[in-house]
């Protein structure tokens, strides 16, 4: 009885835990025009770099969650942050996060070069994330332009 009675009680907090899981993903950004340090490293080709991040809700019911923005430096040297920032969607609703975003957010002068991620983490019901890049060449004539689906995990 009493292992039946442990199994009992190791499932319902493996099943408990289960159900707090929160959802969560990294959306790569990469924001402004690229300097020469940045072009004599190696780093990016020459141009100007937009990002546009969606984050839908798909569900019946709200979902909610924090965001927070990190940029990356030259020569694996970490970035400043930002404090966890909260956001929610109604069901169907969409939200845009773009470099405008992204600079307000880390208080950094719109144009510069800046390469990092939006970290995304949301409730127990899926969310959608997709993120958008594009590149010019400096002259408005497009280069390339990527959707990246986020894989939530």
């Amino acid at each position: 009885m009493k292992k039946v009675s442990g199994l009992l009680f190791l499932l319902l907090i493996s099943t408990s835990a289960f159900a707090q899981s929160q959802f969560r993903g990294s959306a790569k950004f990469v924001c402004g025009k690229t300097g020469q340090d940045v072009i004599d490293a190696f780093a990016f080709a020459p141009g100007a770099y937009f990002t546009s991040i969606n984050v839908t809700n798909p569900n019946a019911i709200t979902v909610s969650g924090t965001k927070r923005f990190s940029i990356g430096l030259l020569s694996q040297v970490p970035g400043k942050f930002t404090p966890l920032i909260g956001w929610a969607l109604k069901p169907s609703e969409t939200m845009q996060v773009d470099c405008g975003d992204i600079y307000k957010q880390m208080n950094i002068p719109p144009g510069t070069f800046i390469d990092g991620f939006v970290h995304f983490v949301g409730s127990p019901s899926r969310f959608d994330v997709t993120a958008v890049h594009t590149v010019t060449d400096g002259d408005s004539r497009l280069v390339s332009m990527d959707v990246e689906q986020i894989v939530l995990r």
